[in-house]
């Protein structure tokens, strides 16, 4: 393979972008160099970071640079306008984790437009676009056309006509080893026979099951739903135990109540620092559950599952898409009802049980097996050089 010299922009680099970034630039077989900044004041990111990277990159003109890999806090457009020649003139492929115009707001929030618009601008700028999800490609195309229509005149035309062919998909590395050669698929989810392979939960019959709880404590990841799930588990007499992992991002109260509820089934709180510790208690969890209210991948959810987790999962994200189509147990749900009668469920019967093979399927996301598409990817771009986008068809 012929190496190139990529730049990796991220001006939020925190959380899963960081882990994103940080993984590609380990397993890739080019020469990547990055320049990020922390993750924080995200509107201000998505605004002015494009003038300080060009600023940066203006500054040292004659480095080597095949290609500029961007990701969505990114303006392209203003950053190819910022640029000085050469460096206007290297190809850009942008990888959106999420998009402005489908993320849903905080409570504190107003939508506003122009953050909707700048991602519009920049896949439309990019030379590329890789979305980490076919259903996120969906659905952000598809929300363009309702979106552009407010404004009152000088309409962009047949914007996601144009840009769907340079739309690619490939999801986002796991920091997971791939599985054996000879893995089988298991027994999850209900009492299973003595031949069955290992039996519900995975270890000793008699433990109690370990609901992994591995997201963000913010708003768009919903720990208010999940906790009243568990708390009308508790009101049932249900013997479980609960890990609150995941980044806590200042929001500490969200699962306070919780823990004390739980007393000393509450195993974890708190983020895990060492990755070996983080691990481990996916290798020990039986039940995964997400409640989001957006996600475009669940990078969370992939590695609980590919550790042999059981997910439980809103029918209203990317998840059917990911594992709907592949598994023949109940893994989705709709508002708290279900999703506490589908972990009851879970935790007393056998009524979910089947033998499950989500840890194979997501094993094709491990960064060892991504990384050489992503390098693929990066060298076809680079060698395609700067392409403009594809005007509007004419009207007859």
């Amino acid at each position: 393979m012929d190496i190139k010299n990529i730049l990796f922009l991220e001006p939020y680099d925190a959380g899963s972008h960081r882990a994103f970034r940080r993984g590609l630039e380990a397993r890739s077989g080019h020469y990547i160099k990055s320049l990020t900044l922390p993750g924080r004041f995200w509107k201000w990111r998505m605004r002015g970071a494009a003038a300080w990277c060009a600023d940066h990159l203006n500054a040292a003109p004659d480095q080597p640079l095949d290609l500029i890999f961007a990701t969505g806090f990114v303006n392209v457009a203003d950053l190819r306008g910022l640029l000085a020649p050469p460096l206007d003139r290297v190809p850009i492929l942008l990888y959106m984790h999420e998009n402005q115009l489908t993320y849903p707001l905080s409570p504190e929030e107003e939508f506003d437009f122009h953050f909707g618009f700048t991602s519009i601008i920049s896949t439309m700028a990019a030379d590329r676009v890789v979305f980490n999800s076919s259903y996120h490609r969906d659905l952000y195309l598809d929300a363009i056309p309702a979106f552009l229509n407010r404004m009152p005149e000088a309409v962009p035309r047949q914007v996601p006509e144009r840009l769907r062919p340079r739309c690619e998909v490939l999801g986002v590395g796991l920091e997971r080893e791939p599985l054996p050669a000879d893995h089988f698929p298991q027994y999850r989810g209900g009492v299973s026979a003595p031949d069955a392979g290992p039996g519900w939960p995975r270890g000793q019959r008699g433990q109690r099951p370990l609901l992994i709880w591995n997201h963000r404590w913010e708003f768009d990841k919903r720990p208010d739903l999940f906790c009243a799930a568990v708390e009308r588990l508790l009101a049932e007499g249900l013997d479980f135990d609960v890990a609150l992992l995941g980044e806590s991002r200042g929001q500490e109260t969200a699962f306070t109540g919780l823990r004390d509820r739980l007393g000393d089934r509450c195993v974890a709180f708190g983020h895990q620092d060492d990755r070996a510790d983080y691990d481990a208690w996916l290798e020990r969890g039986d039940i995964v559950v997400s409640c989001a209210e957006q996600e475009y991948f669940g990078i969370a959810v992939a590695e609980a599952v590919h550790a042999g987790c059981y997910p439980v999962l809103p029918r209203d994200q990317v998840y059917p898409t990911l594992y709907g189509s592949r598994c023949k147990g109940r893994h989705f749900y709709t508002g708290v009802e279900e999703l506490a009668r589908l972990l009851s469920d879970l935790i007393t019967g056998d009524s979910c049980g089947h033998v499950c093979s989500l840890d194979q399927d997501v094993d094709q996301f491990c960064w060892s097996r991504l990384a050489p598409e992503f390098d693929r990817l990066m060298a076809e771009v680079s060698a395609a050089g700067r392409l403009p986008l594809a005007p509007p068809e004419k009207r007859k």
